[in-house]
């Protein structure tokens, strides 16, 4: 990556990221046993190129809260070279 393009912010990935953990909140609130796919890339990378500083932390915070929850299973699948697929399931 080019230190120009270092602080580009793309705004589709903001709201895919944004829109993961709405999703994961949703997963948490629904039926059992449905597998939900939340996000495709490489979401910490995304997170760090997309959300400066203090900004960044608190997208991670709020990623971090679910993983914490016990009812919740998350997996994520390789997705050729391109990056993963995040999936999480409420057990």
């Amino acid at each position: 990556m080019k230190d120009n393009e270092k602080n580009h912010i793309d705004e589709w990935l903001v709201k895919e990221i944004k829109k993961g953990i709405n999703t994961i909140e949703a997963v948490s609130k629904g039926p059992k046993g449905k597998i939900t796919l939340y996000y495709t890339g490489h979401l910490q990378k995304d997170i760090y190129n997309n959300f400066p500083g203090r900004t960044s932390k608190k997208i991670f915070k709020g990623y971090r809260d679910h993983l914490k929850n016990d009812r919740l299973l998350f997996n994520q699948k390789r997705f050729m070279n391109d990056g993963y697929e995040y999936y999480v399931r409420r057990i």
